[in-house]
């Protein structure tokens, strides 16, 4: 029986509206964890209201890697349902398949990435350095993109936010058909609390937000920790710090918290956002072409907010008059003239290290840290109503010791997550790009197309790609290829089927010639620019196209044994040197698209969360 549901469509992510019941910079090993649950309370403590908890999303669960046995031609895999819309709530704690929608963006690339997958030494000696591979997918034949995703760690812990496009009945099976790859997120539900006092055992009592007064005078609750202060096997620092949370300046603003409730009733925490981290309240300005550009080569990461959140709005487009200096309210008018509701975004994320007495010194005084991409939109949110960014990273990362998976991921997972989020010690930086030839879709005729689709379907790509290496279950790092590189040569990928299949395309040409002085004519023509800059000023600066990103087997960051083999090689990365080091590469395409008119957000912060001693940030560096 068919039921025809399909859920609604938005570009980004699944926003809630309803109740609900690595490291990857050149030459530099990734770190991580060992992989666990969350633990479980003693003592039963009494749950605060459920109108105050938001289910994270309509439709989540848990990922299940199916015994192979029992593997779909598809290459579905099992999902157990933790959220589902009314209709079909009586689906939650089921266990379903998962499978892609005959429509869905992706399924250009689903074959081109389902792989035959055997260990090799590379693999093995990876393994001994405690990098975390997809060891129960060791020997498996045509692996397919969701069975890499949901066997990428050794147990069925992987939790994932659906962009469900229909439900059907298959026989006594249930199966959910999705469009978008899934989107790795942390717990089931969610809500926006003040930290008041630490009670013992990580657990802390709370402060729960009041939506009618705008005031963190609601329902009082002790909340659960667990895995607060993981230390990294190896290293000597906390993953995360929940140690006077209570006095961080941030908790005036309060904490979205993200978990589930265990068998006792307490509410076990998984991840951490602060509520100020994304809302679209810049605390500063820059105007015009000149200042945006002292921004992104000068002042961006000279000084590092600790413990705080800088947000920069680069007004690039705006006219400074003499004298002028942005005030608080001409900054929030001018946000609110250029970034509105539902408006899309592409992400740069970048990172740095830490260093300090308990850091990791630079090796040659470099800090390479990690870059990729993201989407962002401006919603609503759901508990204060007010303008934010919804952030979802396109995560391009190599096998690492936390378990990071590589995949769309939510925000809150990959920088709040107390097992493995990088918020609590690292300088981090997110930039929204806003630039309406590059983030806008475009009408012509009977002919509609997004330039972010082709960019995320690259991604996503590179993304599965990453999750088995060419076939032997490792992806590592060299001085040639690395995840910045990597997510970079995906850019590449979109220009080179945008051009192919839209700019080249003769009924595209035609409309173009017929309607010269049309609004898409204008702005298309405008991205051709664009593109075109962006491919000679970044992605091929000395006019070569590396070997490896010519042909569809491109290399990616993996190294199998023997000199050459698997790796393009010093010389022919060098190609691309501008893509090589992720401060470089993040650099080179702001100031692209800078030049092209484009509206900017940046996000800046280091050490969001408790208090880790003997630490300090180290901005990403460059040699170029």
């Amino acid at each position: 029986m068919q039921t025809g549901y399909r859920s609604p469509r938005r570009p980004i992510r699944r926003i809630v509206r309803g109740i609900g019941v690595g490291l990857c910079g050149v030459m530099l090993t990734c770190v991580g964890i060992a992989e666990g649950e969350p633990g479980r309370s003693a003592e039963p403590i009494p749950a605060a209201p459920t109108q105050l908890y938001r289910a994270i999303a309509p439709w989540s669960g848990r990922l299940i890697l199916p015994e192979p046995s029992v593997r779909r031609d598809d290459g579905g895999v099992y999902l157990e349902v933790e959220n589902a819309p009314e209709t079909y709530r009586h689906l939650i704690g089921e266990r379903v398949w998962l499978t892609w929608h005959p429509e869905s963006i992706h399924q250009g690339w689903l074959e081109r990435a389902t792989v035959d997958l055997e260990f090799d030494q590379t693999t093995r000696e990876s393994m001994e350095k405690g990098n975390v591979h997809p060891t129960r997918l060791n020997g498996r034949s045509r692996v397919s993109p969701l069975e890499s995703l949901a066997g990428g760690r050794s147990r069925d812990n992987v939790r994932v936010e659906l962009d469900v496009r229909n439900v059907e009945r298959q026989g006594e099976e249930w199966v959910l058909q999705i469009g978008d790859e899934p989107i790795q997120i942390a717990g089931i539900d969610r809500a926006l609390i003040q930290f008041i006092e630490p009670v013992g055992d990580r657990r802390y009592r709370v402060r729960h937000y009041d939506p009618s007064d705008g005031r963190f005078d609601a329902a009082l609750e002790t909340i659960a920790l667990p895995d607060a202060g993981t230390v990294i096997p190896g290293q000597g620092v906390e993953q995360s710090s929940i140690e006077q949370i209570e006095r961080s300046p941030l908790n005036a603003e309060g904490w979205y918290i993200y978990g589930r409730r265990d068998d006792s009733g307490t509410f076990n925490v998984e991840a951490l956002q602060p509520a100020a981290l994304y809302e679209l309240d810049p605390s500063q300005m820059a105007i015009g072409r000149a200042a945006t550009r002292e921004h992104i080569l000068d002042l961006k990461w000279e000084t590092i907010p600790i413990h705080a959140i800088e947000t920069t709005l680069l007004d690039n487009n705006g006219a400074a008059f003499a004298g002028s200096v942005p005030t608080p309210s001409s900054i929030e008018r001018r946000t609110r003239e250029l970034w509105s509701l539902g408006d899309v975004a592409l992400v740069l994320h970048t990172f740095g290290w830490r260093g300090g007495e308990r850091g990791d010194p630079p090796i040659l005084g470099l800090v390479t840290g990690h870059f990729a991409f993201g989407f962002a939109e401006v919603v609503r949110d759901e508990f204060t109503g007010k303008l934010r960014f919804d952030v979802v990273y396109r995560q391009v990362y190599a096998h690492n010791r936390e378990g990071i998976v590589a995949g769309a991921m939510g925000s809150e997972l990959y920088l709040g997550s107390l097992e493995r989020g990088w918020m609590y010690t690292l300088p981090i930086s997110d930039v929204m790009v806003r630039l309406p030839e590059l983030t806008v879709p475009y009408q012509m005729g009977d002919r509609r197309f997004d330039p972010l689709t082709f960019i995320k379907q690259e991604l996503a790509l590179m993304e599965a790609r990453y999750r088995t290496g060419p076939g032997n279950g490792a992806s590592v790092v060299t001085p040639a290829v690395s995840c910045v590189k990597d997510a970079n040569q995906a850019l590449y990928g979109a220009i080179v089927r945008l051009r192919r299949e839209v700019l080249e395309d003769p009924e595209v040409r035609e409309w173009l010639r017929s309607h010269p002085d049309r609004y898409h004519t204008r702005r298309f023509r405008r991205l051709e620019r664009l593109l075109a800059d962006l491919e000679h000023s970044v992605l091929l600066p000395l006019g070569y196209i590396p070997k490896n990103w010519q042909r569809d087997e491109r290399a990616i960051a993996v190294y199998r044994d023997g000199p050459g083999v698997g790796d393009p090689g010093l010389l022919e990365a060098l190609k691309s040197w501008k893509t090589m080091l992720p401060r470089r590469a993040e650099r080179e395409l702001l100031q692209v698209f800078a030049r092209h008119g484009a509206t900017m957000v940046d996000v800046q912060f280091a050490e969001l969360g408790g208090e880790i001693p003997g630490i300090e940030p180290q901005p990403p560096t460059t040699i170029f």
